[in-house]
């Protein structure tokens, strides 16, 4: 016989994220978390708003383009933005784009769907792509303006060397380009590699001049951005006989010629020794390749090109601490196609479509050693050099199959509990080099920008892992979206998240915004309306324990913090989806708003300043109360923003789809309006209208695509999801009773044999 008294069930943690298993009984996860952030204690947030980050022009100098990167410069010294082959930078209030001394952009090659490739070190970026773009790095020089230059210099052919009388003497002679740049206060310095000229039967050059000509000059490449004008040519000289190379004098880079008059004495005193002498390995220019990474001062160039040669199971290494000195036969060729490179505990990762790789070993500056590479995992291949985010000792990224993790060593999967959702948005993903992740520190969690939905054509929505509770098999995951959403590039930018859009506009996030920009390429920012954020949490298929027996939920009581005045929709699902039943809507109005039209002073139930919690009981529906499984979905509540006994009725204009309010000396329409519905008195407020612009205090528009509006003066009510309405929802306790076992039994014809 069931069970006559009320038993509670209560979820007060929410700390297993998402999972694709709705009847797996564990009631700390739920089959959807979207737009809610976990907190520390188990609870659910709902996630910050946003807004445009340049609100006076609005979009980058790019205009309507893809934003292909978000790059933290130096730790929030500037947030770079990247489209194509420009980079931005705010200067100070508006995005310019940042040019080389030669007017170019940042990348020689590129499309606005290239993939960037960036690293940083000793504040400098480094920066590549997947159009096998010039290597470049960028700084910030001594007068605090970010500069691009090439990366590492190039071979300079042999000049001529020509004696000035005939003697008995040998000597060699040595050139290679060289720069000296300032980062800050601090001075680097770029070598070209060496090339060489010998004279023979030769007077010493401080009785007969020798005379060197033909010195070569430089011109930059297509898209290039070498500091010509700043190049020098360092020459060197052995002493008659001799293999050690003094320097003995340098021209400007475009100046030919140069005469050698210096004695063996004052070479030896005076000279600096070339950089090659004590067995440095010449310096070569790093190669094309579409990824970049720096570890242990030491950088990597993965995925090359060399002349119209494509490697893409090559990786170099550079001469350690030397980032642009590239030795030709510091490389590795593994067995599979690299998409990316990165790191993890100083461990150097190669990233290939089904292979992953540790980097045990290296060069040394002397060309001593060998790039090692030992295989880490056969399957886990990665899908996108953008999803790999270093983050608390791991290496996470997006592989064939789900979300992987590496110390290094091991490597797991962490994305168990989603392994269905996890391969709907592969599937659906128009391109997988734009799943793009970012790590924030101070809130433990990794943000990927990814596409569930394949007819929006780029990414729509934030994959959220949260590393409070722990990085393991069911990780802890949960989702962002909204109607504008188009984050195509994430970056973390002095404590904010900052997201890159489709449509070439920059938005930041903060705990001071709780509504979304609703996004109209079409006018300017400043024209603009906002959108609801719609937070959604619906729970695992609850059976209270056992499948024995039917139960009957009685009511519900929700638990939340007091943290504004919000409008909640609590939805019971039966039996898999058998019988939908919505709970009378929760709306918490005791909190005084600025501006709100439905306020009314003298509210007693309103407190300035309130504080507490928001408890509420609502009772379930009384039809089709038994069942084995409940799920419950807790949203934004669909409800009445405001309405004509509040700002007095409406002139409505079926011919011009115009609503004009009547007292326009005490009332005015909201000013985030749009995107509301208005219903009128005409039809008994049935019919929705869909409110596509705020012309005036008093004047809106509405979308009536069935030319149905009245002409007349109505009575009328604001209907919508209310925006700005947040949730921090804490948990919340369900009131059942076991009743019986009411599930069906075996009957005579079942078994499918003839009667």
């Amino acid at each position: 016989m069931a069970a006559s008294n009320q038993e509670p069930f209560e979820v007060t943690s929410f700390s297993k994220g998402i999972t694709d298993d709705a009847f797996a009984q564990e009631y700390e996860a739920a089959e959807e978390i979207d737009n809610f952030v976990i907190t520390s204690d188990g609870g659910i947030d709902s996630r910050d708003g946003s807004v445009v980050d340049d609100l006076v022009n609005g979009q980058a100098p790019s205009g309507v383009a893809r934003l292909g990167a978000l790059i933290n410069y130096n730790n929030n010294e500037k947030l770079l933005v990247n489209s194509g082959r420009q980079i931005f930078f705010r200067n100070p209030s508006a995005y310019s784009i940042l040019r080389g001394p030669d007017n170019n952009e940042v990348l020689s090659e590129g499309v606005q769907d290239s993939a960037l490739s960036f690293t940083q070190w000793n504040s400098h970026l480094f920066v590549a792509n997947d159009s096998y773009s010039l290597p470049v790095k960028i700084y910030k020089d001594a007068s605090n303006a970010l500069q691009v230059r090439n990366n590492g210099l190039p071979f300079l052919d042999e000049p001529t060397a020509t004696a000035g009388a005939v003697g008995d003497k040998a000597y060699s002679y040595a050139f290679h380009l060289h720069y000296t740049y300032m980062v800050g206060n601090q001075e680097f310095q770029d070598f070209g590699p060496t090339s060489f000229v010998q004279i023979l039967d030769s007077e010493s050059p401080d009785i007969a001049n020798v005379n060197i000509t033909n010195i070569p000059a430089l011109a930059n490449p297509a898209g290039g951005n070498y500091d010509i004008a700043n190049i020098k040519v360092f020459i060197y000289r052995t002493v008659a006989g001799g293999e050690t190379f003094y320097k003995i004098g340098e021209v400007n880079l475009g100046t030919t010629s140069f005469v050698d008059n210096v004695s063996d004495d004052f070479a030896v005193e005076n000279g600096l020794v070339l950089y090659t002498d004590d067995g440095t390995v010449d310096l070569e220019p790093p190669p094309l390749s579409k990824f970049v990474h720096v570890v242990n001062n030491t950088a990597y160039y993965a995925h090359t090109k060399e002349g119209t040669e494509i490697r893409p199971y090559r990786i170099y290494q550079s001469v350690p601490t030397i980032p642009g000195g590239v030795p030709s036969d510091f490389f590795k060729d593994v067995e599979d196609e690299i998409v990316g490179v990165s790191s993890t505990k100083s461990i150097p990762l190669i990233f290939c479509k089904k292979y992953v790789y540790r980097i045990d070993g290296g060069f040394d500056r002397f060309g001593r050693g060998e790039i090692r590479v030992v295989r880490i995992s056969d399957t886990a291949g990665c899908v996108s050099n953008a999803s790999i985010v270093q983050a608390e000792n791991f290496a996470l990224w997006w592989g064939t199959d789900g979300v992987y993790a590496t110390d290094g060593y091991q490597v797991f999967k962490i994305s168990d509990s989603n392994n269905k959702r996890y391969r709907d948005i592969l599937e659906n993903q128009e391109n997988d080099a734009h799943i793009y992740g970012t790590f924030n520190e101070k809130d433990r969690r990794v943000y990927w920008a990814c596409q569930r939905n394949s007819a929006n054509l780029d990414n729509d929505s934030l994959a959220v892992l949260d590393l409070r509770w722990g990085v393991q098999a069911k990780s802890t995951f949960t989702t962002w979206s909204g109607k504008s959403f188009r984050p195509s590039s994430l970056a973390f930018y002095n404590g904010l998240l900052y997201r890159g859009d489709t449509r070439g506009y920059v938005f930041k996030h903060d705990a001071e915004y709780t509504t979304d920009p609703r996004v109209d390429i079409s006018t300017t920012v400043d024209n603009w309306s906002i959108e609801t954020i719609i937070w959604t949490y619906k729970s695992v298929h609850i059976n209270f324990g056992s499948m024995f027996y039917r139960k009957v939920p009685t009511r519900i009581l929700l638990q939340a913090e007091n943290v504004a005045n919000t409008t909640i929709q609590i939805t019971a699902i039966s039996d898999d989806g058998r019988v939908t039943r919505d709970l009378t809507p929760i709306r918490w109005r005791r909190n005084f708003v600025w501006g709100d039209p439905e306020f009314v002073w003298g509210n007693p139930d309103c407190i300035w300043g309130a504080t507490g919690l928001l408890e509420q009981w609502r009772r379930f529906p009384a039809r089709s109360l038994r069942l084995s499984y409940l799920q419950l979905v807790i949203t934004n509540g669909y409800g009445v923003v405001t309405n004509s006994d509040t700002d007095g009725d409406a002139t409505f204009n079926g011919a011009t789809n115009t609503i004009v309010l009547n007292d326009q000396v005490n009332n005015t329409w909201p000013v985030d309006i749009v995107g509301y519905s208005i219903k009128t008195a005409q039809d008994g407020y049935v019919k929705e209208y869909e409110i596509s612009e705020r012309i005036d205090d008093w004047t809106i528009k509405v979308i009536d695509s069935e030319s149905i509006l009245p002409t007349g003066v109505y009575d009328w009510e604001l209907w919508g999801f209310k925006k700005g309405e947040p949730l921090s929802l804490l948990g919340y306790n369900v009131h059942w009773n076991n009743v019986s076992q009411s599930q069906n039994t075996y009957e005579s014809g079942q078994g499918g044999n003839n009667a």
